[in-house]
C-alpha cells in the first residue's frame, strides 16, 4: 500500500551506494508562537492497526513568523470512529517553501513516522505508539530536486516500509531508504540507477506496487512530460533493474 502507486532499457542497474547526502538542519522557527491560524493543503489521514485514523495538516501560524512558512499539525481518534482530539504542533521546523508536503505512517512497532519538507531536504519526527512528544525533527537523507516531487511512502505486507524520491544527483533516477521492521532503523539512501536517456528527470513514483514473490515494481512520470518509465526489483531488498520506458502511461 501507498501511504500517502515498451523499449528496454539496456543492462541492468544494480543499487549504487551514493554518498550519504548532508541532512538538512531542520530547526526549529523560534518567531512563531505555535499558534494554529490558516489551514494549507489538505487533511493527510493515517490509518492505524487498531482502527484509529489519526490526521495531519499545515496549518499557519498566527500570528505568522518570520518566514511566512507553514508548520505540520495533528490530531488523533480516541476510538474507531470516534471523535477528535485538539490539534497540536508536530514540529517547529517550518513546511517548505516551493515544496510543501507532510507524509505519515505507522511503522510495525505502532509508531507514527512523519516526513516533511523543508528548505530543499526532508526532516523525520516520530512519536511512540502510546503518544507523547514528537521526536526533535531531523534530516532524511532525501533531497529530490525542485519540482522533482516529494516523497513517497511505501508499507510492506509484511510491514517494512520504504521511502522513495526522485533522485537529484548524476547517478540514480530514483533513490529509496528502507526501515528495518525489527529495530525501526533507517538504512542508507541507496539508488536504483538511472534511466538510459541522459536528458530525462523522473517525478516521485506514480504508482508502487508488491508483486506476489514480495518485490516491489515502481512506475514514474518524467518530472516536465508525459512518458513514464517502470523499474521492478531483481532480487527482493538487494537490486534493482533495468529501466524500461512505457508504451502507455498505464505502464501496459
Amino acid at each position: 500500500m501507498i501511504a500517502v502507486v515498451f523499449a528496454c532499457g539496456g543492462a541492468g542497474a544494480a543499487v549504487s551506494a551514493p554518498a550519504a547526502r548532508a541532512a538538512a538542519a531542520c530547526g526549529t522557527d523560534d518567531s512563531a508562537p505555535g499558534h494554529r491560524g490558516k489551514a494549507g493543503g489538505d487533511v493527510v489521514p493515517v490509518p492505524r492497526a487498531d482502527g484509529r485514523v489519526e490526521q495531519f495538516q499545515l496549518f499557519y501560524d498566527e500570528p505568522g513568523p518570520g518566514s511566512y512558512l507553514p508548520f505540520a499539525w495533528h490530531r488523533s481518534q480516541s476510538a474507531p470512529g470516534g471523535p477528535y482530539g485538539d490539534w497540536e504542533r508536530v514540529s517547529g521546523t517550518p513546511v517548505g517553501p516551493k515544496l510543501y508536503q507532510v507524509g505519515a505512517v505507522e511503522s510495525a512497532d505502532g509508531r507514527l513516522e512523519v516526513l516533511f519538507s523543508s528548505y530543499g531536504g526532508f526532516c523525520r519526527t516520530t512519536q511512540d505508539a502510546d503518544g507523547g512528544e514528537w521526536s526533535p525533527a531531523e534530516g532524511f537523507g532525501l533531497s529530490p530536486a525542485p519540482y522533482h516531487g516529494g516523497i513517497v511512502l511505501f508499507k510492506e505486507r509484511d510491514g517494512r516500509l520504504h521511502a522513495f524520491a526522485s533522485g537529484a544527483g548524476a547517478s540514480d533516477s530514483m533513490q529509496v531508504r528502507s526501515q528495518d521492521p525489527g529495530s525501526g532503523d533507517w538504512g542508507a539512501v541507496r539508488g536504483l540507477g538511472k534511466v538510459p536517456d541522459s536528458f530525462v528527470g523522473l517525478g516521485a513514483p506514480a504508482s508502487l506496487t508488491q508483486l506476489a514473490d514480495g518485490r516491489l515494481h515502481l512506475v514514474a512520470r518524467e518530472w516536465n512530460r508525459d512518458r513514464y518509465w517502470r523499474i521492478t526489483e531483481r532480487e527482493r531488498s538487494l537490486s534493482w533493474g533495468p529501466w524500461e520506458l512505457c508504451a502507455t502511461a498505464a505502464c501496459a
